[in-house]
């Protein structure tokens, strides 16, 4: 092999080790229905335009409405949502405050987060309390959750698996004011460099709270529950922003005779997640890098064999070079540029010695 040679396959696998799997990708991202028990990363800001459709006995449902998530501290995240409901009136806002465990910010196996969850519902009650129809009465709810994760891949490189559990009791926030309520998700997400898949299952558990109208005294125990499954895709466009979307279908509902829980046969989900500032965390930029490991392990196998088939130079450029993104991360600290340094040293100390073994 000749020395120009050997400098145009190094600085192909170089080029092609370095920029890959340069994805816009936040630590705290979850499947659709549960968040990850990471938190966002300090000063990180993601905002997220969504919507929701949903079929009913009572009729089709829409839901747009905007989140916001705030990276506050290392272990700590705000988030909000509000929805509008058929496009004409305010739906339920909501408001977190989510506490992991510190070492959050590396590729740990377990992660466990609590999160105080504030509902400012906007559904007129008129069933509770002094309320009567001309005078419907809003009301606020703080209601607890816990999330738990395991991030396979930091066991295995080979199993970009992630899986995850939580507890609420706010099942649907709507309702809160008609149930009091149980809610149990699990998820598992299989997380790949760029784009993810995922599959939710949910259990709701209802009990019904006094109405004064009727003088009920309301359910002694949750005897009504609803049971569902939720296939969702993330797929990252330019690298950046994510778009999400997920189909939710009822398996199994458990009514009441006397003023049953109205079932949701059917919600079809869709947002869009855009990061207004974001540095990447280091527990992303080790997942990134276990990808671009995988991936540089086939890349010496490709050139071995254009060079032992007399390919061109020109056909191993372009099939190392095809498609490469060599934008850098934006906003880069002194410690990072030194430690991404590091990394470069690295490689190019391991593609030496791979271009000595082609010799």
């Amino acid at each position: 092999m000749t020395i120009s040679m050997k400098i145009a396959v190094f600085l192909c696998i170089l080029l092609s080790s370095l920029t890959y799997g340069q994805i816009k990708r936040g630590r705290n991202e979850g499947t659709f229905n549960i968040p990850a028990s990471n938190v966002l990363g300090n000063g990180n800001i993601i905002v997220s335009a969504a919507f929701a459709g949903s079929a009913a006995p009572s009729g089709i449902r829409l839901d747009p409405g905007v989140y916001l998530n705030v990276g506050i501290a290392d272990i700590m995240q705000l988030s909000g949502k509000t929805s509008f409901t058929n496009f004409r009136t305010l739906g339920t806002t909501e408001g977190h405050f989510q506490l992991t465990l510190p070492g959050n910010d590396h590729l740990r196996f377990f992660g466990i987060a609590a999160s105080g969850d504030l509902y400012l519902s906007t559904e007129m009650d008129t069933l509770s309390g002094a309320a009567t129809s001309g005078r419907p009465e809003y009301h606020a709810y703080i209601r607890p959750s816990i999330i738990a994760d395991l991030d396979w891949i930091a066991k295995n490189k080979s199993l970009p698996m992630k899986t995850y559990a939580m507890f609420s009791m706010a099942d649907n926030p709507d309702l809160l004011y008609l149930y009091s309520q149980l809610s149990f998700r699990l998820g598992a997400e299989l997380k790949l460099n760029k784009n993810s898949y995922s599959i939710d299952f949910g259990a709701g558990f209802y009990k019904e709270l006094q109405r004064k109208e009727t003088a009920y005294t309301g359910d002694d125990t949750y005897r009504q529950q609803r049971f569902w499954i939720e296939p969702a895709v993330r797929y990252r466009l330019f690298d950046r922003y994510s778009l999400l979307g997920a189909v939710r279908i009822l398996l199994l509902q458990r009514v009441k005779s006397e003023r049953p829980l109205e079932p949701t046969y059917l919600r079809i989900s869709a947002a869009l997640d855009v990061p207004l500032l974001f540095r990447e965390t280091n527990t992303e930029a080790i997942r990134t890098m276990i990808f671009v490991e995988k991936h540089k392990q086939v890349q010496p196998n490709a050139i071995d064999a254009s060079v032992k088939k007399g390919v061109s130079l020109e056909s191993v450029s372009d099939l190392d070079l095809e498609g490469l993104n060599l934008s850098t991360q934006e906003e880069e600290s002194e410690e990072e540029v030194l430690k991404r340094r590091e990394e470069i040293q690295k490689k190019m100390e391991e593609i030496e010695r791979l271009l000595e073994d082609l010799e």
